[in-house]
Order: structure tokens, then sequence, then C-alpha cells
């Protein structure tokens, strides 16, 4: 099961920056998540919500926002003070920057609009195509992605989790949709009620399984042992030290 450091070594750095990602590499991950939004002239940038308001120090919407704008915000203060001056990173700047042996899991958070933008952005990649793996909730778009790039690995981000009733029929009808768009497999919630009950069918199709997100180390060993083939994390250092022993 791979490590992925989920938003960076998002427990001791501010999600999503240079700092978060940087920190992460030095724990031995195998890879890194992060999100990203489009920008009004056409940039993909790494951030998680689709406004600057959480994590900087000033608030706009990133898709009614030029990067230079952007590039402008602090994203770091709000974590701690030692962090001040950190920029919304450009996904470009994250990939060119990390080593090839490192899995990426860009989750995209725009809408359908993004398609083409991140299809013409993905494809100067197509030599890390064994390292990247894109990831939505949005059905549509994981679906036309995967038709544009199918060298490509793509999952579907399903949120079956603590406050969601199993209903007749439901986990039948997710597979059959990874199924019908030729996906790579899913990524799920660490729900271990919900996961218990998609192993079987997961592991038979040799479908990617990754979770999300996990910090407690007894959970992590449990869905090791379920065939999850991916685990998100905040604590990277702390799941590692704790998978090893």
């Amino acid at each position: 099961m791979k490590i992925i450091a989920h938003r960076g070594a998002s427990f001791y750095a501010p999600e999503n920056t240079m700092s978060a990602f940087d920190l992460a590499m030095t724990f031995g991950v195998d890879g890194l998540e992060m999100d990203v939004h489009m920008t009004k002239d056409k940039k993909i940038v790494i951030i998680h919500d689709d406004s600057t308001g959480r994590t900087g120090t000033r608030n706009y919407k990133v898709k009614n926002s030029k990067f230079e704008t952007l590039n402008k915000i602090d994203v770091g203060s709000w974590f701690d003070p030692k962090f001040k001056g950190e920029k919304i990173p450009l996904l470009e700047n994250l990939i060119d920057k990390t080593p090839d042996y490192l899995d990426l899991y860009i989750e995209i958070k725009s809408g359908i609009e993004i398609t083409e933008v991140f299809y013409e952005f993905i494809k100067g990649y197509e030599f890390r195509k064994n390292q990247i793996i894109i990831i939505s909730f949005n059905y549509e778009l994981v679906s036309k992605l995967k038709s544009l790039l199918p060298d490509f690995k793509v999952l579907w981000i399903v949120e079956y989790g603590y406050n969601v009733t199993i209903e007749k029929n439901m986990y039948k009808n997710v597979f059959k949709k990874i199924e019908e768009a030729n996906l790579d497999g899913i990524s799920t919630l660490a729900d271990l009620t919900h996961c218990i009950r998609m192993a079987k069918e997961i592991k038979k199709n040799k479908w990617l399984w990754n979770v999300w997100t996990v910090d407690n180390p007894h959970l992590a060993k449990q869905l090791m042992n379920l065939g999850v083939t991916s685990l998100s994390t905040n604590r990277p250092d702390w799941i590692i030290k704790h998978l090893s022993n």
C-alpha cells in the first residue's frame, strides 16, 4: 500500500503549499495529493477551496481571478507565522520539481469547464503518465478525461461515509459506472463499514483503490489488509513509522 501525503504534509505545514510538499518528500512518501482549480486566465493552480478566504490573507474567487492577482496572496500565515509569504503554487511548478518516482494524485476541484485546458496541459507530461493519477468527484469530468487520456490513470472519488445510509444496489451502481467509463479505480472515504463491503469487487476487478484521509495507524493497517492500494494522510511520517513496525 502506497502512502500519499494529503495536500502535502498538511499536519505540519500549510496545506497545498510548496513547504508542505517539500516536507512530505523528506518523509519518504510514495506520492503527493493536491487539489487544483483553474484561474480566469486558464492557469491551473493548487488550492483546495474555490476561494482564497480560508487560507489566504485576501479573499478572491479563484475562477474569477488571474494568477497574477492570486500570486500576491499569503497562504501560509493562517497556519503559522513562520510560513508567512507562502504562495499558491502552479501545478506545473510542483510537477517539474517532483522526482519521477513519486505518484501525483491530482484532484480536480473545478467543474467540467476545465476539461480542455487540463487535457492540453497534462498532455505535456505524458512521460509521467505512470505516476500521474487524476481524481475527481465529478463523474462527467473523469469520464471525459479518461476518454481523452486513455494512457493516464483516472479514478472517481465516491463519498460513502459516516452519514451515508447503505441502500440496495448502491455499490453495484458505482461499480457499473466505473466499468462504463473504463476508469482505473476508485477513491473512497476511509469508512471501514463501506470499505469492507466494497473490497471484494474492487479486488476482483484489480482496480486502484485510494482511501482518504487516514491519520490513525490502526485504521491504516486495517485498510491495508483489505487490499487498499494507496492511502492519503496528513501525517505521512507517523503512518509510515507505524506500518513499518
